[in-house]
């Protein structure tokens, strides 16, 4: 016989039992235990992992900028006669932008012209006495110089009636015109702007503990929200030759070609610097279950959802790069992870 004492000692076991029992029986239960209960399969969206390359990527944020970019301007001053150009119009290099008032300069060029041929003509016949009679050598050094003085001034007067021209210095897009006929304008005023964007460059910050990895001709991606589904590929082309002592980051400089003319000057880009590439199985983000330190999958084989661990190497744009855990070709679930545990008899939407 048990006495009262023990009694009182295994009566708070029993009550602890009982609740337990109580809430297991009443507690509403999933809808994929209640399936594995009754033999049936919880319906799963999935999706096949697949061998792909996985790119190790750094991502930042640079600002687009032109190849060449100046403010074109006159190296003249004088009233503006003829322009040659509309807003916005693409021209090669060299081409007629402006033309100023240049008829004194023509005057100019057409006198010592004139002077020159004169001076060489009295050289001729000073190099002919020079023959014959000594005393006319040091005329004829004299002549020299003034032949060569008059040359020197109408290649200075030719100069400066060529810069009554204003021509664009290389190929590009011109920006709004800034003046108008009859305008004066000097070495200051501003005519139009000229972008060279057959290239577009973008300059962007790099964490200086990539430095060593870094090297000219590495690919870079880059994509605008003007054109969500475009990405445009260039290439490093320029590596600061300083780290930035506040942010311990290095500049680099990525360049894309711009045929279409879609990328634009001071455009906002988020690029992608690829470091390295290799093999993984890629696997959608939301496929993964993160617990603690540990990242886990459900892999489905013959009907059946078990869970597996993973290890992650990388993520980009939604999708996880696994390196450990799955194979080519296995098949995980993707949406229904909730309604199931290791285990679990599953089915297929679609």
């Amino acid at each position: 016989m048990y006495s009262t004492q023990s009694g009182k000692a295994l009566f708070p076991f029993i009550i602890t039992v009982l609740a337990g029992l109580c809430i297991y029986l009443y507690l509403p239960v999933s809808q994929g235990e209640k399936n594995d209960m009754a033999g049936h399969a919880t319906q799963v969206e999935a999706h096949i992992a697949t061998l792909q390359e996985n790119a190790v990527l750094i991502e930042a944020i640079g600002s687009a900028r032109a190849n060449q970019a100046i403010y074109v301007k006159s190296a003249q001053s004088d009233y503006i006669t003829d322009i040659f150009f509309e807003d916005g119009q693409l021209v090669k290099k060299g081409q007629k932008l402006v033309q100023l008032q240049s008829q004194e300069e023509k005057f100019a060029v057409k006198e010592l012209s004139i002077n020159l041929r004169e001076e060489q003509r009295q050289l001729n016949r000073l190099k002919e006495l020079a023959r014959s009679q000594a005393t006319a050598k040091s005329m004829l050094e004299e002549q020299l110089s003034k032949v060569d003085a008059t040359q020197a001034q109408l290649e200075s007067a030719k100069t400066k009636l060529a810069e009554m021209t204003v021509t664009a210095p290389f190929s590009g897009l011109l920006g709004k015109r800034e003046i108008s006929i009859g305008s004066f304008v000097n070495t200051s005023t501003n005519i139009t702007t000229l972008d060279d964007i057959s290239i577009i460059k973008v300059d962007f910050k790099v964490p200086e503990k990539y430095l060593a990895q870094l090297t000219v001709g590495m690919t870079v991606t880059t994509k605008n929200d003007a054109y969500p589904n475009h990405i445009f590929s260039g290439e490093v082309t320029h590596i600061s030759s300083r780290i930035d002592a506040v942010t311990r980051s290095i500049e680099v400089t990525a360049s894309f070609e711009n045929k279409q003319g879609l990328l634009r000057p001071g455009m906002l880009l988020d690029t992608a610097l690829q470091l390295s590439s290799e093999q993984a199985i890629m696997i959608p983000e939301k496929a993964v279950i993160p617990l603690k330190d540990q990242h886990y999958v459900f892999a489905i084989e013959k009907g059946v959802a078990n869970r597996v661990q993973v290890h992650v190497v990388g993520r980009h744009d939604g999708w996880v790069a696994i390196d450990k855990g799955l194979s080519d070709g296995q098949q995980i679930v993707t949406e229904g992870l909730i309604k199931i545990r290791s285990g679990s008899k599953v089915s297929i939407k679609g």
